[in-house]
């Protein structure tokens, strides 16, 4: 008996190891020098140029325009359980008071300008009469950044913005009171909870995207190529799981250094006998670097005509146009007329592009700023903001849950000699 369960094992081992992930995992690079990982993981385009979040409707008539696309009100619709407590029955005051943590001085400060003038933009295009902002630096380190949340606290703020990244919001939710709601920019979707919101874009609903796209050209087999740092954990970490669930095979993982330069020996690690079973490259990069590996993955001879190449959203950038590696390659990214018709807008006020995370901080106050409007208190405003039927705000669609998930909804581009041509939505 005992050498028939032997043998059902092993008939079980031989059977199914092909189901198992059978990957590599290669170094491109030694690290240069020590990575900001939460810098990461505000988005993979790292430092001014972070990843695009979210997006208001392109109008002809301005005068008319709507900030923020809400639903119309159904009563019959299921709405998400109340997160409303005691404290969030308290009714609003005449002025609601929202805090804004934002990065004022230091080497990120450039960020926060931009962000604040995109929250007074929001509140001048909502003629919002109800709201005050009250901004305060979240400084460098973790005490200046106390001391600014409890300011806020003590200003009797009803919501906080900001802050920018996550370990930055993770501290402030356990140092101002459960009952004011914190919209954090980040996309570290670990700290998100209930009173905390990740607001920036998801890698993982990146990940399923982009996997589904996958299937849509029938790729069974892919190699992927992504930074060592923990963005890029969190990247590999979602593929292994999508590769499971979509039945595409990963081969290899190739891994570089974010902050790498010189990309001269890329080239000889990428192993083309190992590759010819792919039919497709997953390239988590962006800008010169996404420029530099794509080039040297075509010279090693992984053709894109042979081998489709995908992205996410960090191949959103112009700057990558005219590269042939990645003509006819494919990524996901959210919509992008409107947010082009916001930028216009912003660059005729300050004389400026703004980054790309403003997006996001325009579309949470204008949301806001709709929301309490008929709101007499906390828990009337959230279950406005958590509404299963969702918004569309600068960069498309996007819905809110009660447990601090923002998901939203990515469409698919192709890589053209000028351009980038929506494909799917």
């Amino acid at each position: 008996m005992k050498y028939l369960f032997l043998i059902l094992f092993l008939l079980f081992i031989s059977c199914s190891k092909d189901s198992f992930i059978k990957e590599e995992i290669v170094l491109i690079e030694e690290k240069q020098e020590t990575i900001n990982n939460e810098a990461d993981i505000i988005n993979e385009q790292e430092k001014i140029n972070n990843d695009k979040i979210i997006t208001p409707i392109e109008k002809k008539n301005r005068d008319n325009e709507k900030i923020i696309e809400t639903p119309k009100p159904i009563e019959t619709i299921k709405k998400e359980k109340s997160i409303g407590t005691k404290d969030y029955k308290e009714p609003f005051d005449e002025i609601v008071k929202i805090g804004v943590l934002l990065p004022f001085s230091g080497k990120n400060k450039k960020l926060g300008h931009s962000i604040s003038n995109a929250l007074e933009m929001a509140l001048f295009e909502t003629k919002s009469q109800n709201i005050k902002l009250i901004f305060r630096d979240s400084g460098e380190n973790l005490e200046m950044l106390a001391k600014a949340s409890k300011d806020l606290e003590k200003e009797g703020v009803a919501i906080i913005i900001g802050p920018v990244f996550s370990f930055q919001a993770a501290m402030i939710r356990k140092k101002v009171k459960i009952n004011i709601p914190i919209f954090s920019f980040t996309n570290d979707e670990s700290i998100k909870s209930e009173g905390l919101w990740t607001l920036g874009f998801s890698p993982k609903q990146q990940i399923e995207a982009i996997f589904l796209e996958m299937l849509n050209h029938s790729i069974t087999d892919i190699s992927i190529i992504a930074p060592e740092n923990i963005y890029g954990d969190i990247i590999l970490q979602e593929s292994r799981k999508m590769s499971i669930l979509k039945n595409i095979q990963i081969n290899q993982i190739y891994r570089y250094d974010r902050k790498a330069k010189d990309f001269s020996k890329f080239s000889k690690y990428l192993n083309k006998d190992n590759l010819l079973r792919d039919n497709g490259l997953l390239i988590i990069a962006s800008g010169k670097q996404l420029r530099e590996i794509s080039s040297r993955a075509q010279y090693k001879g992984l053709s894109p005509k042979k081998i489709k190449y995908f992205g996410i959203s960090g191949w959103n950038d112009d700057e990558i146009l005219g590269e042939p590696a990645l003509l006819g390659g494919y990524f996901i990214a959210p919509q992008q007329h409107s947010y082009e018709t916001f930028v216009s807008r912003y660059f005729k006020l300050y004389d400026m592009i703004p980054n790309e995370i403003s997006g996001l901080a325009y579309d949470i106050l204008a949301l806001l700023s709709i929301g309490l409007k008929d709101s007499n208190n906390m828990d009337e405003l959230l279950n406005f903001l958590t509404n299963p039927i969702g918004f569309n705000g600068i960069f498309g669609f996007f819905k809110i849950s009660s447990h601090g998930d923002v998901l939203r909804k990515f469409i698919t581009y192709e890589v053209m000699e000028r351009n980038f041509v929506i494909k799917s939505k």
